[in-house]
C-alpha cells in the first residue's frame, strides 16, 4: 500500500508542511501539520484520499513556482507573512463566485490551492482519530474523565452453521429488521436474520469525521464500501455513478452496520400524529403527487409505539406538549435528558413568540438502564457510536434478545442476491453471497416466509431484481425536506454538549391546514468542527491562517433552528434497477430518479421562515437560510418505495406488509410508509415492524 507522504520527495514534503502550517499556524496549539494532517497523510494517503495526493502535488508545484517567480526563492524560504500573502493570492485566483459554504467543500482537482486548505482542515478539524482541532475548540468524542467502553454487538453464526430451512428469513438487521426478528423469535419462529455489513466494534464507529456517515468525503467506515454503486439520473436524463466509497451525502446517508442507522443515530424518537396517517384526506392530493392515506391509523400503532419505547428505551416527558400530542398508554420509561443553556434560551424565545416547547424524546439512557450507563453528553453523538453504550438501537436491544431466545440465527457479511420463487407468488428461499474475509461464497437457504427490511432503496432493488411485486415497487420514494436557519452572529447559546439537539416546538405541525402538515422545529446540532472551519472561509475575518484559527477558538458555536418537513411524494420519483451497472456480485444497481414537488417547496419555505423567526427572537443576526431537497438521492429518512394500501392498483403491499402478487413475501421497513410524517420516522418504522411481525 502506498501512503500519501511516500508519494512526495523530501523537498515536496517540506513545502507541503509549510503550506499546511500557513493554513493553520502553530500558536499555543499545534500547527496543522503536527495537529493532524501529517497523520492523515501518513496513515492513509492514496488509498484514502483517492485523487487528493495528485492535487496536493499540483498545489506544491504551484506554490513553489509562484514563490520563485515573485520572490526568487522557494515557498519554504519565505517569511510567514509572505507565505500567507502568496497563498491568499493563489487561492483568490481559483475562487468560484457564489461558492457555497454549506455543506463542507470537496477536494477539487481544478482548484488545488483551495483543496489544500480543505485537506488541511480535514486533518486538523476532522481527522481519523481525535485531532488537535477538536480539543482546541472544546469538542470531544469522549468527555474528560469518562472511560469509554468498546462494545462488540453480536457477530452471529458462521456460514457453516446455517440451517437448510427456517420459518422466516429477515433481510436487513436495521431498525425494522431487528424488531421484526425479535418479535418473531419471541413467538417461537425459527428466524435467520441476514445482514450485509461486517461485524464492527464501537471504537471503529467514533472519533472520525472523515469516514462517518454524516461528514464523510471518503470511504465510510459503516459501508457500503467499494463495489456497491448506485446510478443517479438527473432531470435532463444524464446519469451519474454514485460509488459506495464516495461522498456519504451524495450516495445516500445510510449506515450499513448491525442495527443500521440505529447504531449511529442521534436517537430522536417521535410518534407520528393521527393526521400523518391521513394526509390525502386532510390536505387533498396535489396534482403530480402520489400523496395517499395509510391503510392503518394511529390507533393501530399505539400499542406498538408503547412497546418499542419501553423495549428500546426512550427518555422523554409525557406531560410536555410532545408527550400530550398523541394518546399514550403510559409514560416514557426514562425521564427526559437534563436541560441545558440551549433549551433554556430557545424555550424563552419561543415563549415570547407564543410557542410551546418540549424536551426532545431520545432513545438514549438519561439514567442507567439494563446494565448500561446514562448519557455522558459527549460532543459526537450523531453519526457515531456511543462512548459508554448509552445510546439505544436494535444492535444492543432487540437483536441480542432475538438471539437469546435460541430461535434466531444472525448471519453477517452476507448479501441477499435474490428471493427465489415459483413465478406464481410463492417464495421458497433466498440466494446469498457470504463474504467472510474476502472469500465470497454463494449459498441457498429455504424459508416459509421472507421479510424484507433492507431500507427504502435496497428493499425495492432486491424485489425488482428478484422479479417480485407490482408497478408500485420502487415508486413513491420520498423522505423529508429540510428547513434550516443558522445565525452567524448570535448570543453564545449553543455548546458542543451532546446529543446535539435539546428542545423542540410542535406549534407548526398541522397548524390551520398550512404547508401540508409543516413539521417539527428544533435547535440545530452545531456544525462539526470541520464544517465550522469550512464555513469560516466566508464567515471569519480571514479564510485561513492565524486569524481564522483564532475565530475557530473564540467565536460562539453557530446556533440554528431546523425542521423535518413533510415531503409530498412526486409521481416521477422512484427507484428502479439499472440494466447495465452491477455491484461486485453481479446484482443490478439501484437507479434513482427524482423531482421535488412544488408542495414540498412550499412547506420547506414555511418552516424555514419559522426557523428564521425563532433565531431572530433569540438574538441572532446575519442568518443563513438553507432550504434542503433532493431526498430522491436517498437519505436516512428514505421511505415509501413499497407503500402499504388496500388496493393493489395504488400500493405495493397490503396493510399487513404482504407484497401484492405474493403469498409469503413481506416488507417491514420505511418502504411501507405512504407518507413520512413531520418527524424523524425511526420509532414509527420499529412500531410498524413489530405490528407486522405479530400479524405474520
Amino acid at each position: 500500500m502506498t501512503h500519501g507522504l511516500s508519494s512526495f520527495s523530501a523537498s515536496e514534503v517540506e513545502t507541503l508542511r509549510a503550506l499546511v502550517d500557513t493554513v493553520i499556524p502553530a500558536d499555543e496549539w499545534p500547527g496543522g501539520w503536527d495537529g493532524g494532517v501529517k497523520r492523515l497523510l501518513s496513515e492513509h494517503g492514496n488509498d484514502f484520499l483517492q485523487n487528493g495526493v495528485a492535487i496536493l502535488a499540483t498545489a506544491i508545484a504551484a506554490a513553489d513556482s509562484a514563490s520563485s517567480h515573485r520572490h526568487g526563492v522557494s515557498f519554504v524560504e519565505l517569511s510567514d507573512a509572505d507565505r500567507t500573502a502568496l497563498l491568499a493570492s493563489l487561492v483568490a485566483g481559483e475562487a468560484v463566485p457564489g461558492a457555497r459554504i454549506w455543506p463542507a467543500q470537496d477536494v477539487d482537482a481544478a482548484r488545488p490551492l483551495s483543496s489544500l486548505i480543505t485537506i488541511a482542515y480535514q486533518g486538523f478539524y476532522a481527522g481519523t482519530r481525535e485531532p488537535s482541532g477538536w480539543k482546541m475548540i472544546g469538542y470531544s468524542a469522549v468527555p474528560e474523565g469518562v472511560t469509554p467502553v468498546d462494545s462488540a454487538p453480536p457477530s452471529g453464526i458462521a456460514p457453516s452453521q446455517l440451517k437448510e430451512h427456517y420459518d422466516v428469513i429477515v433481510i436487513g438487521a436495521g431498525g425494522g429488521g431487528g424488531v421484526a426478528a425479535a418479535e418473531l423469535a419471541r413467538r417461537g419462529q425459527s428466524v435467520l436474520l441476514v445482514e450485509r455489513s461486517v461485524p464492527m466494534r464501537d471504537s471503529e464507529l467514533r472519533g472520525n469525521h472523515l469516514q462517518d456517515k454524516r461528514t464523510a468525503n471518503y470511504d465510510i467506515v459503516a459501508g457500503p464500501h467499494a463495489g456497491n454503486p448506485r446510478v443517479f439520473e438527473h432531470e435532463d436524463g444524464s446519469t451519474e455513478i454514485l460509488r459506495g466509497e464516495d461522498n456519504a451525502l451524495k450516495y445516500g446517508v445510510t449506515a450499513m452496520t448491525l442495527g443500521g442507522g440505529t447504531r449511529v443515530w442521534q436517537g430522536m424518537s417521535w410518534r407520528f400524529w393521527e393526521q400523518d396517517f391521513n394526509m390525502a384526506t386532510v390536505y387533498g392530493k396535489p396534482e403530480g403527487s402520489t400523496l395517499a392515506d395509510w391503510p392503518i391509523d394511529y390507533a393501530d400503532l399505539a400499542e406498538y409505539y408503547d412497546r418499542v419505547e419501553w423495549e428500546l428505551g426512550v427518555s422523554g416527558d409525557a406531560h410536555s406538549p410532545v408527550g400530550l400530542a398523541t394518546p399514550r398508554i403510559r409514560d416514557y420509561p426514562m425521564p427526559a435528558l437534563p436541560t441545558d443553556i440551549t433549551r433554556e434560551a430557545f424555550s424563552a424565545a419561543a415563549g415570547r413568540l407564543g410557542w410551546q416547547t418540549s424536551p426532545i424524546p431520545f432513545s438514549i439512557n438519561s439514567v442507567p438502564r439494563e446494565g448500561r450507563a446514562a448519557c455522558v453528553r459527549c460532543s459526537q453523538c450523531i453519526g457515531a457510536s456511543c462512548p459508554v453504550n448509552a445510546k439505544n438501537g436494535t444492535h444492543n436491544t432487540f437483536i441480542p434478545r432475538a438471539i437469546a431466545t435460541g430461535n434466531c440465527d444472525l448471519l453477517m457479511s452476507t448479501q441477499v442476491l435474490a428471493i427465489e420463487h415459483d413465478g406464481r407468488g410463492t417464495a421458497s428461499g433466498v440466494r446469498l453471497m457470504t463474504d467472510i474475509l474476502g472469500e465470497p461464497t454463494p449459498r441457498r437457504v429455504g424459508a416459509d416466509r421472507i421479510v424484507v427490511t433492507a431500507g427504502a432503496v435496497e428493499t425495492p432493488r432486491l424485489l425488482l431484481a428478484s422479479g417480485l411485486g407490482n408497478d408500485w415497487v420502487g415508486r413513491n420514494h420520498h423522505s423529508h425536506g429540510l428547513g434550516l436557519a443558522i445565525a452567524t452572529n448570535a448570543p453564545d447559546v449553543k455548546t458542543f454538549q451532546g446529543p446535539g439537539h435539546s428542545v423542540a416546538t410542535i406549534d407548526h405541525m398541522h397548524h390551520n391546514g398550512e404547508a401540508y402538515g409543516g413539521g417539527v422545529l428544533f435547535d440545530f446540532s452545531p456544525p462539526f468542527p470541520v464544517e465550522k472551519a469550512d464555513m469560516g472561509r466566508s464567515l471569519a475575518p480571514a479564510p485561513f491562517g492565524a486569524i481564522h484559527k483564532k475565530w475557530m477558538r473564540d467565536s460562539p458555536t453557530l446556533p440554528g433552528a431546523m425542521s423535518m418537513v413533510q415531503e409530498v411524494p412526486h409521481e416521477a420519483t422512484r427507484i428502479t434497477i439499472d440494466s447495465q451497472v452491477k455491484d461486485r456480485f453481479g446484482m443490478p444497481a439501484a437507479r434513482l430518479t427524482g423531482r421535488v414537488h412544488a408542495a414540498t417547496v412550499e412547506s420547506v419555505t414555511y418552516m424555514t421562515d419559522a426557523a428564521t423567526v425563532w433565531m431572530k427572537e433569540i438574538g441572532g443576526t446575519d442568518i443563513i437560510r438553507v432550504e434542503g431537497f433532493g431526498s430522491f438521492q436517498g437519505s436516512e429518512h428514505s421511505a415509501g418505495t413499497a407503500r402499504m394500501g388496500d388496493d393493489p392498483a395504488l400500493a405495493a403491499t397490503d396493510a399487513r406488509g404482504l407484497l401484492y402478487g405474493t403469498s409469503n413475501v413481506y416488507v417491514a421497513d420505511a418502504s411501507l410508509h405512504p407518507t413520512n410524517g413531520g418527524f424523524n420516522p425511526a420509532l414509527t418504522v420499529m412500531a410498524n415492524a413489530m405490528r407486522i411481525a405479530t400479524l405474520i
